[in-house]
């Protein structure tokens, strides 16, 4: 999902002959840049502060746009005033991977403006940039974005589905109090359950022990309590930790290692909360609101939905 190839800086018309665009220019004057920002621009600014990194894809399922090309076209626009930035790959094949877009030089300083802060320097926003398009861990978090643009375009198509909050790894760091550091918070309705989870990407770079590591970090937040956010929801339902892994068999050897041992450490005593497991892997995240969870305990695949209704923690 992460990756797009019919994103490029040329557009064809309907002759059939390609126009290629206008090199970029220089930064606009801040004031006029400003008013030419819609409220959907000023939402992805936002979206990017929070996320770091999307696809062309990815914008079109989060904002929404009506179309991918619609997307692409105006991302293509808010680069050449420098508000986003944006970079890309070369895949396997050789050819390049779609465009991935961070906030530019003129993003930064509209946010900044917005939020009554200074904006950092040029020079500083083009090495977070290089740094970014540069990250070994790029794959895992183009990975995480992709469940959050799948679940956001699954919750804005159906009447009873609400993806109330997803925070990226910062904001959930401070979520947990620094006790686990899921890579995304989620606070997810749907017939009326609510589900809080806690969300896990593997892309298969580290060894499952110390993916099972992490486990401790989740004992110590049921024994305080849980995440912040949704606090009643968790003390009538625990929370949910959801790793989602790169392949059936990846998925399979880390619930061999989870069923062995015994995840939740101590048992609950007054004041802590329940927590669960489920896993899915790469070929079903793609709809993560559907049939995709397998609880550590159970043997059937669930939608999140049937997750946010279990009350039963693991023990």
């Amino acid at each position: 999902m992460s990756d797009n190839k019919n994103d490029a800086n040329c557009a064809t018309v309907n002759t059939g002959r390609v126009r290629r665009h206008r090199p970029r220019g220089k930064v606009s004057d801040p004031v006029e840049l400003a008013s030419r920002l819609t409220e959907r621009d000023r939402d992805l600014l936002h979206l990017l502060s929070e996320h770091r990194v999307l696809t062309s894809a990815q914008v079109a399922d989060l904002l929404p746009y009506p179309s991918l090309n619609r997307a692409q076209r105006r991302l293509l626009r808010l680069w050449h005033w420098h508000v986003l930035d944006r970079f890309r790959h070369p895949r396997g094949d050789g050819a390049l991977t779609g465009w991935r877009y961070a906030l530019g030089t003129a993003g930064h300083g509209v946010l900044a403006a917005m939020r009554g802060q200074t904006p950092p320097r040029p020079n500083t926003v083009r090495e977070q940039v290089l740094r970014l398009a540069t990250d070994p861990r790029l794959a895992h978090l183009l990975g995480i974005n992709d469940v959050l643009a799948a679940l956001t375009a699954h919750a804005r198509r159906s009447d009873d589905a609400e993806l109330r909050l997803w925070h990226g790894e910062r904001s959930a760091a401070a979520d947990c109090g620094g006790l686990a550091r899921p890579d995304a918070l989620i606070v997810y309705r749907e017939h009326g359950n609510q589900l809080v989870g806690c969300y896990e990407h593997d892309t298969g770079s580290e060894p499952l022990t110390r993916v099972t590591q992490k486990l401790d970090g989740y004992a110590e937040l049921a024994r305080a309590g849980g995440p912040r956010p949704a606090r009643k929801t968790q003390q009538r339902h625990g929370f949910w930790v959801l790793f989602g892994l790169p392949s059936p068999i990846r998925e399979a050897n880390l619930r061999d290692r989870l069923t062995a041992a015994d995840p939740t450490g101590p048992g609950l005593t007054a004041g802590d909360v329940g927590w669960h497991i489920a896993t899915t892997h790469a070929d079903a995240l793609h709809d993560p609101a559907g049939p995709v969870w397998l609880p550590l305990r159970g043997n059937q695949r669930q939608r999140l939905a049937d997750l946010a209704a279990s009350q039963a923690p693991v023990r």
